[in-house]
């Protein structure tokens, strides 16, 4: 802007200077013609006047001293005598443009320019009483003439004019400039400047409240979709047109193990160049979504990818990442779950089945019809407690059919279950100690019986002879802790991770000799996770094992 003003203000001024000069020159050189028409008048009156007086009109003209040309003309148009030229190479003067306006008004005058010379000739031509014609010329120089003559001069005063009008409008541009480069644009209509800028001021005012109303309303729902995003447990990612990532919140960071702010901008490509990601795009871009399955290390992903459009373009991909590993791990569990119930249920009833076919086809002798009934018995007892836990696991999984919380003395279910257990404890050959401090839990009485029964049953069952179990209730600041530990076989450290699996036995020969559904640490697990409680299990091979369950405390 600075500069368009400078060149404006000089050029304006360049050409002003120009053309008023121009102007001047020519009312000069109109003045300078009118000067020499005067003295040619004046000199042609002078001459007149000789003429008249001298007898001898061809002495007379030999002696003027004047430095114009004379000329006499006759009234035919014959040139008589001329200062300059001989007489008799001259041609007929009667056509010239001043001597037919002397013959007409006594008076005439004229001018003629020589293009070679540059030069232009005046004349004054009067009408004599005898009917000749006295005409005075001078010779001066014509415009271009003096403008060739005064070339030198002419350029020293142009080079002045320039230098004149370039500081000029240097000076002007930056006055000019300077209130418009010292605009307060936070505050417009509190500026002192132009008034030809009060419209604009106005506007940029308007224009600057409607900006931060803008601005704001842009950054709240910024706040708000980070706020969204980056509270997601799920992976978000969007990306433009060209697979580039213009927003990724921190569930998908660190599920790709990158940093949000190192990505964004970069193709999607960088996170992660697996199949899944990339047929999941591919199926967006065809059919306008798709989804795959990503494995990454013991996690396992489903991805969503779903196209934008902006008036039926795309213009870009939503990218939700989900973490299924749970779900995945559940249908595992479910699977192997099935697999177990029917190989379980299976060994029974096929135990049944073949006592009961001995029975029924008269095979068995009498004497052992009793212990082939007690057999059947047996096994039937063993699968209804099989179905009875498998229910049990399923209410727990469900947390339907359950009563609801209520606080309990967990000190007297203890103490209830080891008077119950003694007998059991007795016939092993175990010893049983209960050390109970007073506690009050809040929970399922009947859970919280079968948790300690559980616990109990099995220390006794998995226990050597002459060995010892050892009950213990106690609080640990906002926890209560119930303790359950036995100088028995122990468990192998390879197998303690899995202990709590439904089905999962140690050692399963020695299993089958003590009995049980192979249930009962999956069922002291799942119970205490209903009552926020938590399970911890430190074992040794050969020394023996102690179980863990912390319930909140009741203040």
């Amino acid at each position: 802007m600075r500069k368009r003003i400078f060149w404006n203000i000089f050029l304006s001024s360049l050409i002003a200077a120009l053309l008023l000069g121009g102007v001047i020159l020519l009312a000069q050189y109109r003045s300078f013609e009118n000067l020499v028409f005067s003295e040619l008048a004046a000199e042609n009156d002078y001459i007149k006047s000789g003429l008249t007086a001298t007898k001898d009109e061809s002495a007379f003209f030999a002696g003027l001293p004047s430095k114009d040309r004379v000329t006499l003309i006759d009234s035919d148009g014959t040139v008589l005598f001329d200062t300059s030229s001989d007489v008799t190479t001259l041609e007929n003067h009667a056509s010239r443009p001043e001597i037919v306006s002397a013959h007409q008004n006594g008076i005439g005058t004229s001018s003629r320019y020589s293009e070679t010379q540059l030069m232009k000739n005046y004349y004054y031509a009067r009408l004599l009483p005898d009917g000749r014609v006295l005409r005075v010329a001078s010779s001066q120089k014509s415009v271009l003439g003096m403008l060739g003559a005064m070339v030198p001069t002419m350029l020293l005063v142009l080079l002045a004019i320039i230098v004149i009008s370039a500081f000029f409008a240097r000076y002007a541009a930056k006055t000019i400039v300077q209130p418009i480069n010292a605009l307060n644009l936070e505050d417009p209509l509190g500026n002192v400047t132009y008034d030809e800028l009060a419209p604009l001021l106005t506007n940029m005012e308007h224009q600057r409240r409607e900006i931060i109303s803008r601005m704001a309303a842009l950054s709240e729902k910024q706040r708000e979709f980070t706020a969204v995003t980056e509270n997601m447990r799920e992976g978000f990612i969007l990306l433009d047109s060209g697979e580039r990532m213009l927003a990724i919140n921190g569930s998908a960071a660190h599920i790709f193990g990158v940093e949000s702010k190192s990505v964004v901008g970069s193709h999607v490509l960088m996170l992660s160049r697996s199949v899944a990601l990339q047929q999941a795009l591919e199926q967006a871009k065809v059919s306008g979504s798709g989804q795959a399955t990503l494995t990454r290390g013991a996690s396992t992903y489903q991805v969503l990818a779903s196209q934008v459009t902006d008036q039926q373009s795309p213009a870009g991909t939503v990218v939700l990442v989900l973490d299924i590993s749970d779900r995945v791990a559940a249908e595992q569990m479910r699977r192997e779950f099935s697999a177990n119930v029917s190989h379980e249920l299976k060994t029974p009833l096929t135990s049944i089945l073949g006592y009961a076919e001995i029975m029924r086809d008269g095979v068995a002798k009498q004497e052992d019809t009793k212990r082939f009934a007690g057999k059947i018995y047996a096994e039937a007892a063993q699968l209804m407690s099989l179905i009875e836990d498998i229910i049990r696991l399923s209410q727990l999984d469900e947390k339907t059919s359950l009563p609801e919380m209520v606080t309990v003395d967990l000190k007297a279910i203890c103490e209830d279950v080891c008077q119950r257990l003694q007998p059991q404890a007795e016939k092993a050959g175990v010893t049983l100690n209960a050390h109970c401090a007073p506690a009050n839990v809040r929970g399922i009485p009947k859970v919280l019986e079968e948790i300690v029964q559980n616990l109990v049953d099995n220390a006794i069952k998995y226990n050597t002879s002459n060995g010892s179990v050892g009950v213990t209730l106690k609080r640990e600041g906002s926890r209560i802790e119930l303790g359950v530990s036995d100088t028995g076989i122990g468990i192998p450290e390879e197998h303690l991770s899995r202990v709590f699996e439904r089905f999962y036995r140690v050692d399963r020969s020695r299993n089958k000799q003590i009995g049980g559904t192979g249930l009962g640490l999956s069922i002291v697990k799942h119970s205490a996770e209903t009552m926020d409680a938590t399970v911890q299990l430190q074992s040794k091979l050969g020394i023996g094992t102690t179980i863990t369950v912390s319930f909140p405390a009741i203040d």
